[in-house]
């Protein structure tokens, strides 16, 4: 065999092995950042899609949508319902209690919750600066909440996910006195504080709890409105 030849094989294939090397490298040192750009961007989607199905359910809230179908991209996470805020509060004598269920976007280690405004959690923690605020209105004579109570035992995931979604019913109550317990209580809090602290009965969250009082004739109007997703 021809030295020469065989000189220039081999200094071609140290030439392959050093790209293939060099490649592998930079692979290796940029894929912590391309990971990172990915999860930013499954994350974007998961909050536009939450939002997207909030303007929804307000819609059916005011009856102007009955039942629709959202397609969603997920890219990879997941979308399920799951137990929500517990609420408790008086009709005249009587002491009502009610458990309500959230709506969920998993992806990339965040969870992207709508309960009444869209909360979230990273990693298990709960990020005390809510993506939309609580749905919280007061004013001299009332002071009005809204929660979302999404019905079904749903779960799905992949990329490309179909949820069907009717409207129930919208329920309102009257009371004077409302305790909001959930993993979200600081949230509740703020929202509450920035309208009206006095009506804080309680503000402390160590339990998950906060109570809300008012005294007649002021009210608290409470409305659930309730959506099956499938």
């Amino acid at each position: 065999m021809n030295s020469k030849a065989v000189s220039e094989t081999v200094g071609a294939m140290l030439v392959i092995f050093v790209m293939v090397f060099t490649a592998g490298i930079i692979y290796m040192m940029s894929y912590p950042t391309i990971s990172s750009g990915i999860d930013n961007i499954n994350y974007r989607n998961a909050v536009k899609t939450m939002a997207e199905i909030k303007e929804l359910v307000e819609r059916m809230k005011f009856g102007s949508e009955v039942a629709t179908i959202k397609t969603i991209q997920l890219n990879m996470g997941s979308i399920y319902t799951s137990a929500g805020l517990n609420l408790s509060f008086n009709l005249g004598s009587v002491n009502v209690k009610r458990q309500l269920q959230n709506l969920n976007i998993e992806v990339s280690g965040r969870i992207v919750t709508l309960e009444s405004g869209i909360f979230e959690k990273a990693y298990g923690e709960v990020i005390p600066i809510p993506i939309s605020e609580p749905s919280v209105i007061a004013t001299n004579d009332t002071v009005y909440f809204t929660f979302y109570n999404f019905i079904g035992k749903f779960s799905a995931g992949g990329s490309r996910v179909t949820m069907s979604m009717r409207y129930n019913a919208t329920e309102q109550f009257n009371a004077t006195k409302l305790e909001i317990e959930g993993d979200f209580c600081e949230l509740w809090k703020k929202a509450i504080e920035k309208m009206d602290s006095s009506i804080l009965a309680n503000s402390d969250c160590s339990d998950r709890k906060i109570v809300v009082e008012t005294a007649l004739p002021r009210e608290i109007s409470i409305l659930i409105v309730s959506i099956e997703v499938s």
